[in-house]
């Protein structure tokens, strides 16, 4: 049986939304995927992302190694950060205290960022970031039909977030988070000029609030002010684009010396505690398990599913990470994969004030470097960067390469839709894969 370039590519985007933007998880999880060891079922993972993983990362060496989708030499150029960050994570492999796990999850963060990077060299970034839109409003509406069928299932019953909408989503902040980045494409992208844009936002807004999550209000209101200050700001002249882009980098800076000058009063607008929820408390307790490995980390992944953590786990229980990313590195891979991870986030900066200078894709590169921001901020309080089973980490590495494709000049040598591309290669004949 033979499969054409055009649906074996369609197919591998269908998938990897499957996976990593939550329904997966969902199906799983209505057929009792989890287990009352949380520790002993985070330990071993699971069979069904194991799966779907391998076959995601079979499909991606096959895209760039047979298919052949991008030149091995930008293929370096785009990768080399990442692929150190990887490579720090094998070599992690032979001090981590629990070696199987941190092998299985090296794999699957490299899956990760395999799939990002194929994605954004397949499909335009329109094209892309709509297909994000229209699956996560997909997403949303599943939950609200949960909602209204299996309430129990779809809202948080007991504690203190009681009554808060989960939906699809088990982590109801995670689900909140993306529901917010989602709304920034469609506020950059101007999709509320649309009818299906407005419902989509409707959706996604109506989600967002019943989450009940400040933090993914905080993300929509900083997120879609970045976007009007970078789209509206943005000349034809890259002698102005510099000098705009320094007085926003100015702007911004003042902003940040109020918000933390008046930190805990704005916690106390959102209804939030100055140690962010017991934040600050887990921040406190992880330093001396920071400071036993704090060259090279416990193994990636090793940390929360290992002998190393017994002791917390007796004592405060089970939470499954740090509750934030930059804590996360150090615990993965020591202050190495902490400087590499700063390292990508520096250099994603970089590309987009070139793009943003040179006035390249002026409609999509304010959207980008919005999430670019959120993530890195938010990656304070949540383990976004780095999670190899995170939504946020998925759609941060798709805005990274759609950074450097822009920077690359990549875009002017693709279409502007799915059915334009499809279209196209249909006409023109492309060979099978087998």
């Amino acid at each position: 049986m033979k499969i054409d370039h055009v649906t074996f590519k369609k197919f591998f985007l269908y998938l990897s939304f499957f996976y990593y933007l939550g329904f997966l998880n969902f199906i799983t999880g209505m057929f009792g995927g989890g287990g009352d060891d949380v520790f002993a079922t985070s330990a071993a993972g699971s069979i069904a992302n194991q799966i779907v993983g391998t076959l995601l990362l079979l499909m991606s060496l096959l895209l760039l190694l047979k298919v052949k989708i991008v030149q091995i030499s930008l293929f370096i150029k785009h990768f080399w950060l990442w692929g150190l960050l990887i490579f720090w994570f094998v070599l992690s492999t032979y001090w981590s205290y629990a070696p199987p796990v941190t092998f299985r999850r090296v794999i699957a963060f490299t899956t990760l960022v395999l799939t990002a990077y194929c994605l954004v060299q397949i499909f335009t970034p329109k094209s892309l970031l709509i297909a994000l839109v229209v699956t996560v409003t997909l997403a949303a509406t599943i939950g609200l039909i949960e909602a209204i069928i299996s309430p129990q299932n779809a809202f948080i019953s007991v504690g203190h977030r009681a009554g808060a909408f989960t939906g699809m989503y088990f982590d109801k902040n995670a689900g909140a988070r993306l529901y917010a980045n989602i709304i920034l494409i469609i506020f950059g992208l101007e999709l509320y000029k649309k009818r299906w844009g407005i419902i989509a936002l409707s959706i996604l807004t109506l989600c967002l609030l019943m989450s009940r999550s400040a933090t993914s209000l905080v993300i929509v209101v900083t997120g879609c002010s970045l976007i009007f200050l970078f789209k509206y700001m943005q000349s034809r002249n890259t002698q102005q684009n510099l000098v705009r882009l320094i007085t926003i980098a100015i702007l911004l800076s003042i902003a940040a010396y109020v918000i933390l000058a008046l930190y805990e009063f704005i916690l106390g607008l959102l209804g939030r505690d100055p140690d962010l929820t017991d934040r600050t408390i887990i921040w406190e307790l992880m330093q001396r398990y920071i400071e036993a490995e704090f060259f090279k980390g416990y193994g990636f992944g090793a940390f929360w599913a290992s002998d190393a953590v017994s002791e917390f786990i007796n004592r405060w229980g089970f939470i499954g990470n740090a509750h934030s990313g930059y804590y996360e590195a150090l615990l993965h891979g020591g202050i190495i994969a902490l400087v590499l991870v700063i390292s990508i986030l520096i250099h994603s900066m970089w590309v987009f004030t070139k793009n943003y200078v040179n006035g390249d894709s002026p409609s999509i590169t304010p959207v980008l470097v919005a999430i670019i921001i959120i993530q890195a901020i938010v990656n304070y309080i949540g383990f976004i960067i780095i999670n190899h089973n995170a939504d946020d980490m998925f759609l941060f590495l798709i805005a990274y390469f759609i950074n450097l494709s822009i920077y690359s000049g990549l875009n002017s040598k693709k279409y502007d839709s799915f059915k334009a591309y499809s279209e196209n290669r249909k006409n023109r004949g492309i060979s099978h894969v087998t």
